[in-house]
């Protein structure tokens, strides 16, 4: 297994990013375009299908569009253009709230603009998220820190700088760009940004624009994803999951990575970022914690978790994924609980608890804002609440055992869609979590023993799930994701 892991890139390629990168002259662009026109997922359209994650299917589409358009593609581009109002549905669920989804359509819509291109007339669900957004990067754009990048993330949605005259395009660059030339590891954000510098003609560090312009033009499609790479993001989940096997000290990963993950848990801003520390774009506080517990795990010193004190929203006691987040995420706060229990910190602890109750028993949550699929929430929320002594957590974690249990699909796995690996693994890690503790309720057997089947008769399925600029997959996580549940279901299962 570990020797498949290392043949993947971390991330599964952007639609998004490869057609923003395919804007910029140079020998990429034929590469990009040429990817795009042979990786459709319908007529006219790119992206997840848009019953499954209509705003993925929209963006997708949308940049695809802008991009054949710019090539000469129009036939193509005029088609892609017209199927956009029929990807939104007429009361959809609400779309991802990472300054991408509303920004980006908000910045090709000027792209097309100063190129003299008609933009599309976009549907009032779409118009909203736009709106919404342009809201928040009108409030970042005052903020104190927006140049500072251990806070920042503006330097990671850089394209909204295009057309945006309030932006201070040397300072911007001195203060988000990565020593691999990039602006803040993202290639549709160094791509739009250089675009911006262009449009406007004003001399800027010429040393520091070619360094930009080498890193764009070095792009292939297999690895344009929507971050170059997130090393601390697969360790960290790595050590978490593999730890349920019972084997903390020796987790699959090399010990320079788990040093470098502990090395960087110490930055100033008290915030681990999952690409690492070479780079300009604020850690959150999810990959923060994860990688604090994995720290813990293998024996390495991390900061208390007090550090994080700014990220609770007031009145709440929740924890924000990121400042100017719109609200906290279900994930982020059951692996801030997680840490602080392993602290004791039950002061901290509580609130948490009492939030999490809030959102998924009064506000019926379901799901993470930056997965797709429910069963994520589900199985973290039923393996990390299953392991605190407080009556709360007990009621968290057999909650949502009674739920994955209810959402099994037919052929043992689960899925939003159809079952895939990464959703069936969750799941079932997170069940057998709560059955070591009686949490399950009953049918946890035949649930694990029938996941089991799905498992071991599937191969991984690197189905892109996670929310970013647009879907994403974290490619090697699903391969250890897939062999951690199968062996957590053969010790649970197992005759006695």
């Amino acid at each position: 297994m570990t020797s498949e892991v290392k043949q993947l890139v971390d991330l599964s390629p952007s639609v998004y990013d490869i057609a923003a990168v395919s804007l910029v002259p140079g020998p990429q662009q034929a590469l990009c375009v040429d990817w795009l026109l042979t990786h459709t997922t319908g007529p006219h359209a790119w992206g997840a299908p848009p019953h499954r994650s209509w705003f993925d299917a929209y963006i997708s589409t949308y940049a695809a569009a802008v991009a054949l358009r710019n090539a000469g593609r129009h036939r193509i581009a005029d088609r892609a253009f017209g199927s956009l109002p029929g990807m939104v549905p007429a009361t959809p669920s609400p779309g991802p709230e990472t300054l991408t989804f509303g920004g980006l359509v908000d910045v090709l819509d000027r792209i097309n603009a100063a190129r003299g291109w008609t933009a599309p007339a976009h549907p009032a669900p779409v118009r909203a998220v736009i709106d919404r957004e342009r809201a928040k990067w009108e409030r970042m754009r005052t903020w104190s820190d927006f140049y500072n990048p251990s806070l920042s993330i503006a330097g990671y949605c850089a394209e909204r700088v295009y057309g945006d005259p309030g932006v201070d395009l040397a300072r911007f660059l001195e203060a988000f760009q990565a020593p691999n030339g990039s602006i803040a590891n993202s290639p549709g954000a160094s791509a739009v940004f250089l675009l911006e510098c262009e449009r406007r003609g004003r001399p800027l560090d010429s040393r520091r624009l070619v360094q930009l312009k080498d890193y764009l033009h070095s792009r292939t499609p297999a690895d344009t994803a929507y971050l170059d790479r997130v090393p601390h993001f697969v360790t960290a989940w790595t050590v978490m999951f593999h730890h349920e096997l019972g084997t903390p000290q020796d987790p699959p990963c090399t010990p320079r990575a788990l040093d470098e993950l502990s090395r960087d848990l110490h930055h100033p801003s008290g915030l681990l970022c999952t690409v690492g520390a070479d780079t300009t774009i604020p850690g959150d506080t999810d990959s923060t914690a994860c990688a604090a517990i994995a720290a813990r795990i293998t024996g390495r010193p991390a900061p208390k978790a007090a550090t994080l004190d700014f990220m609770i929203e007031p009145g709440s006691g929740a924890y924000r994924t990121f400042l100017f987040e719109h609200d906290p995420s279900l994930t982020t706060n059951i692996h801030m609980a997680a840490l602080l229990d392993l602290e004791q910190d039950h002061d901290r602890l509580l609130p948490v608890l009492r939030w999490l109750q809030s959102q998924t028993t009064q506000q019926r949550v379901k799901a993470c804002k930056w997965h797709l699929s429910p069963t994520y929430a589900l199985g973290e929320m039923a393996r990390v609440m299953s392991r605190i002594d407080h009556p709360l957590a007990r009621s968290l974690s057999a909650d949502a055992s009674v739920e994955l249990t209810r959402t099994q699909n037919t052929d043992g796995g689960w899925g939003a869609g159809a079952s895939t690996a990464e959703e069936t693994a969750y799941s079932a890690i997170g069940l057998a979590a709560a059955a070591e503790r009686n949490l399950a309720g009953a049918g946890w057997q035949r649930s694990l023993r029938e996941a089991h089947t799905f498992l071991s008769t599937h191969d991984p399925q690197l189905t892109p799930l996670w929310l970013g600029k647009t879907l994403y997959c974290v490619q090697p996580l699903v391969h250890l994701l897939h062999t951690t549940a199968i062996r957590r279901i053969d010790t649970m299962c197992a005759p006695k």
